[in-house]
């Protein structure tokens, strides 16, 4: 203790060494975020992470692996990919974050409600959902209310994976994709896929890869008829209420482009 070693030693401070997770970043690590950040210091924090990535160890392996998935499904035919269903979450601000709305007014309806479009400073609020395709249909949009964690991600699997397979894939075996972010790989998660083995099979991932997950288009896609909704939604629930209503409007013929979007 700091104080025993004060009243024995003298000391100010205890040779004891301090416990917990090893920090990613050394000092190096630390110059180069702060040079990044230097040259611009508007840059966004996926840039930055971007830029650091180029700088660390983890991410030169990762980059591997992404390249060794690759080549391990390069041969896979067009039949193979239709029958993967892939499966993400993302989240949608209540306000749009970046870029411009125009609007036609008159001068004089230059403060109408309906011609702004309302700003936070801070405390961002967002929807977060979570969602599931494949080249036969969508899956439901679920919104995630609080912490989502091993035991209701395995709800969602059952409540809404599982009948998604015996709807659009009856007697088939077909293939689920998700990340590796740690409520995927839980216990109660990886008890649910055991159990149901005979029913679909599990798509091993790569590390940091939600450039390879086709639904991130969809996200796009449905980012875009949010703020396309004038007046915009200016509830939390507005913005649950569009993305449900875009969503079951979502042409297959979109959906199924994404797949042969997949480079063969």
């Amino acid at each position: 203790m700091i104080m025993t070693a004060y009243t024995n030693l003298g000391k100010v401070s205890s040779e004891k060494h301090n416990r917990g997770r090893k920090l990613k970043f050394n000092d190096r690590n630390r110059r180069v975020m702060k040079r990044i950040i230097a040259r611009n210091h508007k840059t966004t924090l996926p840039q930055i992470t971007s830029k650091m990535n180029t700088h660390l160890l983890n991410p030169v392996r990762n980059a591997a692996k992404r390249l060794q998935w690759c080549r391990d499904h390069l041969n896979w035919t067009e039949l193979q990919w239709e029958q993967v269903i892939w499966s993400d979450e993302s989240s949608f601000t209540l306000f749009q974050t970046s870029g411009h709305v125009f609007v036609w007014r008159t001068p004089t309806e230059a403060i109408h409600v309906d011609c702004l479009v309302p700003t936070v400073k801070h405390g961002e609020e967002s929807v977060m959902v979570w969602a599931a395709i494949s080249f036969r249909g969508l899956g439901p949009l679920v919104v995630l209310r609080g912490m989502i964690t091993g035991d209701p991600y395995q709800s969602i699997l059952e409540d809404h994976l599982h009948p998604m397979l015996q709807t659009l894939f009856p007697g088939e075996r077909p293939v689920f994709q998700d990340d590796n972010a740690p409520v995927h790989t839980s216990r109660w998660v990886q008890t649910w896929l055991h159990e149901h083995v005979d029913e679909v099979e599990y798509l091993i991932w790569c590390p940091q890869s939600p450039d390879l997950n086709i639904i991130q288009h969809l996200w796009g896609y449905l980012e875009n008829k949010v703020r396309a909704r004038f007046p915009p939604p200016r509830t939390l629930f507005e913005v649950e209420t569009v993305l449900h209503e875009e969503c079951v409007q979502i042409p297959m013929n979109f959906v199924q482009g994404l797949y042969f979007s997949i480079p063969r």
